[in-house]
């Protein structure tokens, strides 16, 4: 059946199907967008539309699933036809970046880059 995920009052995320859960998105997803990596691979990137329970979702990486973004209120809900082991949410514009493969490799591996600051 697969996930699919929706916003909901509240800054929450709604999510239906194989996994039914929610899941709160934090002030700094909120402001800077948040990102959503799922175990097939696939790498969603998402900013909060102001206004009402909205977002707005973009594939960064494709992985084995088959998404399909839809047109939900104000904004967009996503929908992942996949059996998935774990879903993680990151928040900040940084926070997950998918990094080129050079053709002919075939690697369903993201990169963490978390940007540390130290203050002095």
């Amino acid at each position: 059946m697969g996930v699919r995920i929706e916003a909901l009052e509240g800054n929450r995320l709604q999510l239906h199907g194989d996994i039914q859960t929610v899941l709160d998105v934090p002030a700094r997803g909120i402001a800077e967008g948040f990102s959503l990596a799922f175990s097939d691979g696939t790498l969603i990137l998402a900013n909060w539309i102001p206004g009402g329970p909205a977002c707005q979702f973009a594939i960064a990486a494709e992985g084995a699933a088959m998404v399909k973004i839809v047109r939900q209120g104000l904004g967009e809900a996503l929908e992942l036809d996949w059996n998935f082991d774990w879903i993680a949410l990151a928040c900040g514009t940084e926070t997950l970046q998918p990094y080129a493969l050079p053709d002919g490799e075939d690697v369903l591996q993201l990169t963490l880059d978390i940007e540390i600051k130290e203050v002095a």
